[in-house]
C-alpha cells in the first residue's frame, strides 16, 4: 500500500530521479561520459565533474532501496512495469517519427534501449529466489559473496559498460542493501548520517586527487557503480534518512510514477525534446537544477494521466 511507505524514503527515491535525470543530460551536453586529460585546462570542467559524480549516485541509490526493502515479485506489477515500458517506447516512436522525422527501430527491444530497466526487470523476476538464497546464507557467506561479486564487477573481469556488466552492478547493490537492512551492526546504523558524509568526503577528494594529477583517466572508477565507495556512501544515506520517518500522501502518490521519469527521459525522443532546458555552452548548476524539476514534474503529471487511461482500459491489473 502506497500509504504505508515512509515518505522520507520516496523523498530520496525522487531526489535520486532527479540527478539521474541531471547526470545524463549533463554528461550528453559536456561530454563526460568519457574524459581525455587534453581538457584538464578547460573552464568550469571541475564543478561539471562534481556534479555529475553527485548524479552518479542516483542508479545506486535507486536500486538500493530496492534493495533496502527487498523486491516481493507480484504479477500484477510485473505486467505494469512492462507495460509502462512499452507505452513509454510507444510515446517516443511517434513523438520522434512525428517531431524529428526519425524512425526509432529499436526503441521496443528494451534490452538496447534502456540497460537500467532492463536488469531491474530480471532482478525483479529471480527475487524470490534471489531472497530465498540471502535467507539461507549467514552473515559472512553472504558478505563474501557480495565481496566476489563486487571484485567481478570493479575489476574489469566483466565488462561494465555492458548489459551484463550493468546487471551485475545492480544485483551487488541489491545484495549489499539487503545485508545493511538484515546485518549491519547498531553502531553504524546509529551513526550512519556521520559516515555517509565522511565518504562523500574521501569520494570527492579522490575526484580533486585525480584533476589536479591530470590523471582524469582515473575519474570513471572513482563514479562507477560498481565501486564499493559508491554503494556504502548511498547505503548510509538510505540508512540515514529511513530513520527520519514521516508521512505525506502528495510525496507518495507522486513517487509512484518516479521510473516513468526515467523511461521518457531516456528515450531516443525524450533526450532530443527536453535537450534544449539544459544549458550546451556555458555550465550553470542553477540552469541543470531547473531543467531537472521542469523534466521531472512534468513526466510525473503525465504519468497520472497515463495512469488513469490504463485503469479504463486494464481495471484487472490496476
Amino acid at each position: 500500500m502506497i500509504s504505508q511507505r515512509n515518505s522520507s524514503i520516496e523523498l530520496l527515491r525522487m531526489l535520486a530521479m532527479l540527478i539521474i535525470v541531471i547526470f545524463h543530460f549533463l554528461a550528453r551536453h559536456f561530454g563526460l561520459y568519457v574524459i581525455g586529460n587534453e581538457r584538464i585546462n578547460q573552464p568550469d570542467l571541475l564543478p561539471e565533474l562534481i556534479l555529475y559524480h553527485i548524479g552518479g549516485l542516483g542508479v545506486p541509490c535507486f536500486m538500493f532501496i530496492s534493495g533496502y526493502y527487498g523486491m516481493k515479485f507480484k504479477q500484477d506489477r510485473f505486467t505494469e512495469m512492462v507495460l509502462q515500458c512499452v507505452f513509454y517506447a510507444l510515446i517516443s516512436f511517434i513523438g520522434s517519427l512525428i517531431c524529428y522525422h526519425v524512425i526509432e527501430k529499436d526503441c521496443f527491444l528494451f534490452l538496447n534501449y534502456w540497460w537500467f530497466m532492463t536488469a531491474y526487470i530480471i532482478i525483479y523476476l529471480l527475487s524470490p529466489g534471489i531472497n530465498s538464497q540471502i535467507e539461507s546464507l549467514s552473515n559472512k557467506r553472504l558478505l563474501g559473496l557480495i565481496a566476489i561479486l563486487y571484485f567481478v564487477t570493479f575489476s574489469g573481469i566483466i565488462n561494465k559498460g555492458s548489459q551484463i556488466g550493468g546487471g551485475m552492478s545492480l544485483l551487488c547493490l541489491y545484495l549489499s542493501a539487503r545485508w545493511m537492512r538484515i546485518y549491519l551492526p547498531e553502531f553504524w546504523r546509529k551513526h550512519s548520517l556521520v559516515v555517509c558524509l565522511i565518504l562523500l568526503l574521501v569520494k570527492f577528494i579522490l575526484l580533486y586527487i585525480f584533476y589536479v594529477s591530470h590523471h582524469l583517466g582515473g575519474l570513471p572508477y572513482v563514479g562507477s557503480y560498481s565501486n564499493p565507495l559508491n554503494m556504502l556512501i548511498v547505503g548510509f544515506l538510505v540508512v540515514s534518512v529511513e530513520k527520519m520517518r514521516f508521512y505525506n500522501k502528495v510525496i507518495n502518490y507522486l513517487t509512484s510514477g518516479t521510473l516513468a521519469v526515467y523511461l521518457l527521459s531516456e528515450s531516443g525522443w525524450g533526450q532530443r525534446f527536453f535537450s534544449p532546458l539544459f544549458p550546451k555552452d556555458n555550465f550553470s548548476f542553477v540552469a541543470f537544477l531547473i531543467g531537472g524539476v521542469i523534466v521531472m514534474i512534468g513526466i510525473l503529471l503525465f504519468d497520472k494521466l497515463r495512469l488513469l487511461l490504463f485503469k479504463r482500459m486494464l481495471p484487472n491489473i490496476y
